[in-house]
């Protein structure tokens, strides 16, 4: 803290402050605070010094008295001033406050001058408004009264010129004048269309109930003068197309389009009008000519303007009515036709020419229809003869007859007297198989396990369905696409067919000429036999024969003399694809039509594919048409792709009926019982039915073929699922074998057809490749273990069973023993 000062000091330093506004330059007075009681002291000093400056400026007035007197002196006379100039303010605001009423009457008369002044140019503006819509309406009113008295054209001057004036008058274009003035021009425009329209309708009279087109010239009302009148309005290309169309409607349509095909409106032209008379047949000839005197009047009394416009509308629309209702339908099937159908392009030609002479152009789709004669004849004729397959499946009775198939084959002394002996009526079915066996049994039977279930007719199926496995096949059918296959599509997936069925020959050739892979050097002799059957055919291959010779026929006459000038002689080679077209049409829409026409129709199918291909094989080999080659081979792939499906169906309902034995399982006991028997019995009925249906559709040795395929199948499914049950009581046994026997029964269907014996022997073994299997299986479930060992070592059965299937039913049918041990160790040792 600093040191203290005295008052005195302080006392000093606030004075020197107060007179000379001198700032204390000790910080310790600064510091210090001002004592209360130095107040007294510091106030006497101050007043003393107030004094002292009074006594100073009282000293110092003395001394300038003079002056101040001046100085009041002149603070006076400016007192005197600004008294005397608030006197005269105060009299300037009160003179300006007495002339406002005088300044109001000032700009109110200004106002009204003013106004004065716009209402004068308004009303001069008003006026020369006025006198230009006066003046437009006399010109409106003008062209009325030229319309009235029938001067169109200065009717339309006025217009014109009224329209032109107004647009270039600076109206307000949403003032009420500028409205009333286009209503007005609108009203006067409208009238001279009207008036227009009626003068046309009176000079060219369309008449669309009388069917007559009548050109008039009344009251010197030139139609040349209407045309002109028509086009300074912008109306007559309207007219012109309306006309045009009318023409179409009322008299063109009526000639080449009537309400019945072949007939047609005769035509009356004369000086006045064109007039159409009654309906009646008309040839094309007759039809082209009506157009042609119907284009010439109109050419001959239409102005220019109008006629020339014909190109756009009228000359196209003819051309395409006259291709669609009576050129193309004049297109003929037959050949018979073809002088009258040149006849027809020459004509169409002639009409062309008219046209082109008459000055229109528009026709070119008739001249390209002319030079596209050849095309179109032949496309008539492929959708002819297509049609001409759907009517004859559409239109099929399903009546049948039998025809008859002839075969040469080659046959030993040994296979000649086996068809002697009642075989004779199998050859298609068993010659190859029985020509192999007795060449080498083991060769023979492995061939037989693997051939397809109709590999004598060559029909091959999936392998799925022909070899024979150790269960039965459970998978679904293959669907296949029928579209397809109808076609011809896919044919490289068939080469397999191909492959197998030429394997069989050629294992049939070498079974001929080899006994256990040695050459036979006394081989027996050979000859020449005639193998014949017969099978039942529908309406239909004789349809599409006739008409796929047709088209062979017609393509040979075409290059006959008398068709060498003829404009379609081109297309004669195209002929010879139609038959392919329609071999083609015929797969592909048959399998509808006989499945919902006949029952069992894919074995219909089948005949009458394998007889169509017959008999167009002929024709190839007759004609020398090797390009039909593969649709003979396309037809049989066709025929067996049916004959496959239907066998896989009725495999399908045979297994499902089998399924209801529940494999065998527990067969002695009810309700096992009984629904083995029901499936039993049911399956045995089911093939017996397919036989009846079957019997008059297929050759007696196809019919056995196929029907031994489904026993086949039955027998297969019954062998596995007898070797699948893994114990089999003698109760059990009994019943599988009356099982067994009640489906032997079925042999009396293999019965030789030829033979009068009625105990002929069943040729079931032939027919059915699994049927000495199926005869050893009853063996094995009746027999003792010593007949089954005997059975395996001195008989046959090993030809039949695997050593496997043999120890599995032993173990099934007998218990554990010292006996069955041996046996089945011999079994194996064997």
């Amino acid at each position: 803290m600093g040191q203290k000062v005295p008052e005195g000091d302080l006392c000093e330093a606030l004075l020197d402050f107060v007179i000379d506004g001198k700032y204390p330059e000790s910080e310790d007075v600064v510091a210090s605070d001002f004592p209360s009681s130095a107040v007294a002291n510091e106030l006497e000093q101050i007043s003393k010094a107030r004094e002292q400056a009074e006594a100073e400026i009282c000293s110092l007035s003395r001394e300038n008295s003079a002056d101040v007197n001046g100085w009041i002196a002149q603070a006076r006379q400016l007192h005197a001033d600004i008294e005397r100039s608030r006197v005269t303010a105060r009299e300037i605001v009160a003179q300006h406050e007495n002339t406002k009423p005088i300044q109001l009457q000032v700009e109110d008369a200004t106002a009204k001058v003013e106004l004065l002044k716009t209402e004068i140019a308004f009303n001069q503006a008003l006026t020369e408004t006025l006198e230009q819509v006066h003046n437009l309406s006399c010109r409106i009113e003008s062209g009325r009264n030229s319309l009235a008295e029938g001067d169109v054209i200065a009717a339309i001057e006025s217009l014109e010129d009224t329209e032109r004036i107004l647009a270039e008058t600076a109206f307000p274009k949403n003032s009420n004048v500028t409205a009333i003035l286009y209503e007005g021009l609108n009203g006067l425009r409208r009238s001279i269309i009207e008036a227009l329209t009626v003068r046309w309708g009176s000079l060219v009279q369309i008449d669309k109930k009388k069917h007559q087109i009548v050109l008039t010239d009344q009251n010197d009302a030139s139609l040349e003068l209407t045309i002109i009148a028509l086009s300074r309005v912008n109306m007559l290309d309207s007219i012109n197309e309306s006309f045009q169309k009318d023409l179409i409607a009322s008299i063109f349509s009526l000639i080449i389009l009537p309400s019945l095909p072949g007939k047609s409106y005769a035509v009356s032209v004369q000086q006045s009008g064109v007039y159409l008379d009654s309906l009646s047949t008309a040839s094309v000839a007759e039809v082209l000519e009506r157009v042609s005197k119907v284009l010439g009047y109109l050419r001959q009394h239409l102005p220019t303007s109008i006629s020339a416009r014909f190109s756009e509308i009228v000359i196209p629309t003819i051309s395409s009515q006259l291709i669609s209702s009576w050129l193309s339908p004049s297109i003929p099937t037959d050949l018979d036709g073809l002088h009258d159908y040149e006849d027809t392009l020459d004509r169409v030609l002639q009409l062309s020419q008219t046209i082109e002479n008459l000055g229109w152009d528009g026709q070119t789709e008739i001249v390209s229809w002319v030079n596209q004669a050849p095309r179109l004849w032949l496309a008539r004729r492929r959708v002819s003869s297509l049609d001409e397959v759907r009517k004859a499946l559409a239109g099929s009775k399903g009546t049948t007859k039998k025809v008859e198939r002839v075969e040469k084959e080659k046959v030993s002394s040994e296979n000649e007297a086996l068809l002697e002996s009642g075989a004779s009526d199998d050859w298609d079915a068993s010659w190859e198989n029985e020509n192999e066996e007795s060449t080498n049994n083991t060769n023979a039977k492995q061939s037989a396990e693997d051939e397809e279930d109709v590999s004598a007719w060559g029909l091959d199926e999936d392998d799925g369905d022909t070899k024979l496995d150790d269960k039965p096949s459970t998978e679904e059918p293959l669907e296949d696409d029928d579209a397809e296959d109808a076609w011809g599509w896919g044919d490289d997936e068939d080469q397999a067919f191909d492959k197998d069925e030429s394997a069989s020959v050629s294992a049939t050739t070498a079974g001929s000429k080899q006994v256990n892979g040695k050459n036979d050097k006394h081989a027996p002799t050979q000859r020449e036999i005639t193998l014949r059957e017969y099978y039942t055919v529908t309406d239909i291959p004789d349809s599409i024969l006739a008409t796929v010779r047709r088209q062979i026929t017609d393509s040979q006459d075409l290059s006959r003399e008398e068709f060498t000038k003829c404009r379609v002689a081109s297309s004669a080679a195209g002929l010879l694809a139609l038959p392919t077209l329609i071999l083609a049409m015929f797969r592909a829409t048959a399998p509808t039509f006989y499945t919902l026409k006949l029952n069992a129709g894919q074995m219909y199918l089948y005949n009458d594919s394998m007889f169509l291909a017959e008999q167009i094989r002929n024709i190839v080999e007759e004609h020398k048409i090797n390009r039909l080659s593969s649709d003979v081979d396309g037809l049989e792939k066709f025929g067996k792709l049916s004959y496959s499906k239907e066998m896989q169906t009725q495999r399908t309902i045979l297994i499902d009926l089998l399924d209801g034995a529940q494999g065998f399982g527990s067969c002695s006991q009810q309700p096992f019982l009984g629904e083995c028997e029901n499936a039993v019995s049911a399956t045995v009925d089911r093939i017996r039915d397919v036989y009846k249906e079957w019997k008059s559709i297929l050759s007696h040795s196809a019919l056995l073929q196929s029907v031994g395929s489904l026993l086949s199948t039955v027998i297969n499914k019954i062998i596995v699922d007898v070797e699948d049950l893994g114990d089999i009581s003698e109760p059990e046994s009994q019943r599988l074998v009356s099982f067994c026997n009640q489906v032997t029964t079925l042999e009396d269907l293999f019965i030789p057809e030829s033979s009068g014996d009625t105990e002929a022997v069943p040729m079931t073994a032939v027919y059915v490749r699994n049927w000495l299997k199926f005869q050893y299986l009853i063996n094995i479930l009746e027999s003792s273990l010593a007949d089954i060992k005997f059975l395996w070592l001195e008989g046959e059965l090993r030809l039949e069973f695997s050593p496997e299937e043999v120890i599995d039913l032993i173990e099934a049918l007998f218990a554990e023993s010292e006996h069955r041990r041996r046996a089945i160790a011999e079994i194996r040792r064997s």
